[in-house]
């Protein structure tokens, strides 16, 4: 984990980031937290394992109805598929 002011970064095993803050938890691949979260640093190592993201199909770039596929690229056809999962 690493500190970053009041919000708290992890990498698990699978290679995915989770950013914590005090009223949230969002999991994604590395590529989209770089891109979400900048000016943010993530540990190198895994310190996490059997995160969100890997394990529930949770994250901000996966699709809502928790298929684990990516936003817009689900074929459920649900009104979740229309969102991300955080």
């Amino acid at each position: 984990m690493i500190q970053n002011g009041e919000i708290d970064v992890y990498r698990c095993e699978c290679g995915a980031i989770t950013v914590e803050g005090d009223d949230f938890s969002n999991s994604m691949t590395e590529k989209i937290f770089r891109k979400e979260f900048p000016g943010l640093k993530a540990p190198k190592k895994a310190d996490w394992c059997n995160c969100n993201h890997c394990v529930n199909h949770w994250g901000i770039d996966l699709c809502g109805c928790g298929s684990g596929k990516p936003v817009g690229k689900c074929e459920g056809d649900f009104q979740e598929c229309d969102y991300s999962h955080d």
